[in-house]
């Protein structure tokens, strides 16, 4: 496999020792050997082994698209961006990220309409109407995907106040102090009373996957999701 598109070197982040430093450090981070990194995947071992010490350039970028796919496969996020830059958001690692896979489907009710996005819309007025608490929200991007996709309508019953604290760990609709509403994973901050929100989709494009130490107006955990089905072809 030929990798193309190099890294010009423009201050200390960008040298190839730099990058070679955070390629080690998100193989770590997802529990791979070298060779567990290259198997099922287009990374060339022995160019990989390079690239871990800084040679042949250091990282490149068509290198850096298939590591962070690569390790998105062990449920750590981790970006371009950042691991040729050192820009934006850090990479991390999905808490129980196939255990999530697995039991989301168990707590939800996934609605599936063939119809258009009136029969949707009927469907969540009368989740409204039988429980007067309730929140829906249309989701606008792919953060928790494919768990929960963009565009999917969601619904739950809201927490507020000291009552979030005990639906930490589950996928809810969330309202911030600033005014967002997001569809997250919602966990415990490191302070009193706020909350880190995590995007589980490893692929994200969202520019900001792990929010931390957010200020919650109130959390819904999804009880309902309304999907709309694909046109047959």
């Amino acid at each position: 496999m030929r990798y193309k598109k190099k890294v010009i070197v423009s201050d200390i982040f960008t040298t190839p020792t730099a990058r070679a430093e955070r390629l080690h450090r998100v193989r770590n981070l997802a529990n791979l050997t070298r060779k567990e990194m290259c198997e099922n995947s287009s990374l060339n071992i022995c160019t990989y082994k390079g690239w871990e010490v800084g040679g042949y350039g250091g990282l490149p970028v068509d290198g850096a698209e298939r590591v962070t796919k690569r390790v998105a496969e062990e449920g750590v996020v981790c970006t371009v961006e950042w691991l040729l830059y050192e820009i934006g958001q850090g990479p991390y690692i999905i808490p129980d990220f196939k255990k999530l896979k697995q039991d989301h489907s168990k707590k939800t009710t996934t609605v599936t309409i063939s119809e258009e996005k009136g029969k949707i819309l009927q469907e969540i007025l009368l989740f409204r109407k039988n429980f007067p608490e309730a929140i829906d929200y249309q989701i606008k991007d792919d953060g928790v995907a494919p768990i929960y996709n963009q565009n999917d309508f969601v619904a739950g019953m809201k927490y507020f106040g000291g009552t979030i604290k005990t639906i930490v760990n589950q996928y809810c609709i969330v309202q911030t102090l600033d005014g967002k509403t997001l569809v997250r994973l919602l966990k415990e901050g490191t302070s009193p009373n706020k909350f880190l929100l995590l995007c589980t989709n490893p692929q994200t494009s969202v520019a900001n996957p792990a929010l931390y130490d957010v200020e919650v107006v109130s959390a819904a955990p999804i009880l309902r999701c309304y999907r709309q089905s694909k046109p047959e072809e």
